[in-house]
Parts: C-alpha cells; structure tokens; sequence
C-alpha cells in the first residue's frame, strides 16, 4: 500500500468451513520472514470462510426467508463464483437499488432476484471450475491448479476475477493437460 506498508493475504479452497486462525497467522508471519520484511506491527488482520459453489438453485435458494425479503451482498448471490470476491456485485447492486422507483419490500425482492438469477446464469462457467477444482483434485493437490491457472496471461486473469472471461480465455484455461 506505502513503501512501509504491505498487505499479504492467505487463501485456501477447503471442503470446511473450518478456520485455524493462528496456525494461518502465524503462515503468514514466517512468509514476511522469508522474505526479509520487517515486521514491526500488525495494523489490522481480518479472516473468514467464504462460499465457493459448485451447483445450486438460485430461485429455490431466494425462496428461503420469504417472498418479501430482499437479499444483497453474499447471502443475495452477489459475489464472484471461483474467488467470492463481492465488492464489484456490491456496486452494481446499490446502483440497482438507487435507480429503482418503487423501494418497496416487495418490488425490491423482485428486482434483486431477478439481478441475482442474471448474475447466477453468467457464473456458470467459474462453477464449472469450481467443480473440477474440487471433485477432480485431492485437497493436498489443489494448489498445482492453482499454480498452472497464475502462469497464465494477466489480461486472462484480470477478465477472470472481473467475472468477464471471454470464450477464448475459457478454452485457454481449460486447454492443456490438467496438472491433477
């Protein structure tokens, strides 16, 4: 972020919802170390699990709470597949909800349902992904996709975590001999 500031993050895919914070932070520190960082304080840490589906019905799953309960952020489906990122699907939500007339309960479930199921539709292919990542590798040799899918182009990459990626770069990720 500054010349005396940096972030680090950690990231797993995991079967679990399980979180071993200290054994994670302390990953992270001896990360820092190998590489000759000098680590005078922690300005703030932050860790949760966050969802990576493989399949799902989006109708079926906005029916849970009610017809008259609209749903945003992660709990509506606005996040990206593959890396759960949510502040983009955040944006485009507020201005869904800023443009709409009626604000009403019910018109906004309307609405952010119908956004969901649109945004659900374009994920299909990063929940493809999702699948082979995890019902085709065990979970000590998940990294190696990993590591095959970051030697990639940047610009792929870039379009992947945009949710944006074009038929070419699919054909590309899927193209070659899968490391696992």
């Amino acid at each position: 972020f500054t010349p005396t500031r940096l972030f680090i993050e950690d990231t797993y895919y995991s079967d679990t919802t399980e979180l071993e914070a200290d054994v994670l932070s302390a990953r992270i520190g001896a990360y820092a170390d190998e590489k000759g960082w000098m680590r005078a304080r922690c300005l703030r840490r932050e860790k949760g699990v966050l969802p990576v589906p493989k399949d799902g019905d989006i109708l079926e799953y906005w029916k849970k709470g009610g017809d008259r309960v609209p749903k945003i952020g992660v709990r509506g489906g606005f996040f990206h597949p593959t890396t759960s990122y949510s502040l983009p699907d955040a944006v485009r939500v507020a201005m869904r909800i800023a443009l709409a007339r009626d604000h009403s309960a019910e018109m906004m479930n309307a609405v952010l349902r119908d956004q969901a199921v649109a945004h659900w539709k374009t994920g299909q292919f990063y929940r493809m992904i999702n699948r082979m990542l995890f019902d085709a590798a065990e979970p000590g040799e998940r990294y190696q996709v990993l590591q095959r899918f970051y030697r990639l182009p940047q610009k792929l990459i870039d379009r992947f975590y945009a949710g944006q990626s074009s038929l070419a770069d699919k054909g590309r990720i899927l193209a070659g001999k899968p490391p696992v």
